[in-house]
């Protein structure tokens, strides 16, 4: 199934309409990490146990990508590109990498405490900053997008 049949698939079993004042649809979404990690991200996000992404807010701008914003929905692929569900953005914030709290960091399911989270995503924020051509540190700002699911296979 492709991602537009999955999209219409979606508002026809939920009622709505593709319209301006409709659900925004911004596109598919699918874990750069293969196999296992991959699996497990997306495990995560079916199980409801994760509920959160974070990402360097400087690579949103290097990229020249627009922010996430509050109603956006994404159709969540697995590694074969098939839809597996749709989630749609609840909260955007951006802060810098000290002030995340393990509150909003236990929202990506797969830590036990905040340190163990933080050394984690230190080292992807340092790789995907490598790859941006940036330097990242505690003091650099991280995009917190909080999510849920609508809709699922």
């Amino acid at each position: 199934m492709t991602a537009n049949e999955f999209w219409n698939l979606y508002l026809e079993k939920s009622g709505l309409k593709s319209s301006d004042d409709e659900p925004i649809f911004s596109g598919e979404l699918s874990f750069e990490n293969d196999g296992a990690v991959g699996f497990e991200q997306l495990s995560l996000i079916l199980l409801e146990k994760k509920t959160a992404f974070f990402s360097a807010f400087e690579a949103f701008e290097i990229n020249r990508e627009p922010l996430p914003v509050v109603g956006e929905m994404y159709i969540v692929e697995d590694s074969d590109d098939q839809p597996c569900c749709i989630i749609e953005i609840d909260d955007v914030q951006v802060l810098p990498f000290h002030e995340v709290t393990w509150a909003m960091a236990r929202q990506e399911g797969d830590d036990s405490g905040l340190m163990e989270w933080r050394e984690k995503q230190r080292e992807y924020m340092e790789d995907e900053a490598a790859l941006c051509g940036f330097n990242f540190d505690d003091n650099s700002k991280v995009v917190f997008e909080h999510f849920h699911v609508v809709y699922r296979k």
